[in-house]
């Protein structure tokens, strides 16, 4: 199995597929209770920072690199990545000045908006081998880019219905039956709220995890790790 997994405010929005066939999407309140679903999945790819700094404000490698190809339009929506003790801090406020205390930069809203998913992360890979071994990290604009050979065009709040059908019409050059699984997903019953640039940012990430390892690549090509040894990196699969 081979899951794609997206943050929305009320949990984790996830998106199964098997080798050949769509196997359904399914809501989780927490990452570690998706793991625990979920744990003999052959990759489970997490659109969520990955792999920390502790004490310094320079950009990890792989976000600098994904904005560098979603230039000159879709590089915000690569957001900086907080300091880990940073991403762990239980308001804004706090964030914002361990930030500032341990680095020579600050911490910004839209960043403190993605840190509880972050933490909720951090916290998982660290306590769980095995979660190591499976999960790994993704970006959706990525994964446009990498099956349309190019940034998306469309802005998902600026013009979201040529945005939907842009980006679904480059997953069904990665699965032509796409459009009846986003349809068959949305007709599923779910313990929780999701938009539908979740879900399709789901199968982005889905189709991205689905197949050979081989197929894989990451930004940048050789990722460093942080202190705790996750990999700073944002998996990505090009189109064949």
């Amino acid at each position: 199995m081979y899951l794609g997994v997206d943050g929305c405010p009320d949990g984790w929005i996830a998106v199964a597929y098997s080798e050949d066939e769509f196997e359904g999407a399914e809501f989780h309140r927490t990452l570690r209770a998706l793991w625990g679903a979920n744990r003999d999945a052959e990759r489970i790819l997490v659109d969520v920072p990955i792999g920390l700094r502790t004490e310094s404000s320079e950009p990890r490698a792989c976000d600098t690199a994904a904005r560098e190809r979603l230039s000159p339009h879709r590089h915000n929506s690569v957001f900086p990545t907080p300091i880990r003790a940073a991403a762990h801090e239980k308001s804004y406020e706090a964030a914002k000045a361990t930030q500032e205390a341990r680095t020579d930069g600050s911490l910004n809203r839209q960043s403190w908006g993605i840190a509880p998913k972050i933490a909720e992360a951090d916290d998982l890979l660290r306590d769980s081998s095995a979660a190591r071994d499976r999960l790994r990290e993704c970006h959706p604009e990525v994964c446009f880019w990498a099956f349309a050979g190019r940034p998306m065009r469309y802005s998902k709040t600026a013009d979201p219905r040529r945005a939907y059908w842009e980006r679904v019409n480059v997953l069904r050059s990665r699965e032509p039956a796409v459009y009846d699984h986003i349809w068959a997903a949305t007709e599923q019953s779910y313990d929780g709220e999701f938009s539908t640039d979740d879900l399709i940012d789901a199968f982005a990430v889905a189709l991205t995890a689905r197949g050979d390892e081989s197929g894989l690549r990451t930004l940048p090509e050789a990722p460093e790790r942080d202190e705790t040894g996750l990999p700073m990196e944002i998996v990505y699969r090009p189109a064949e």
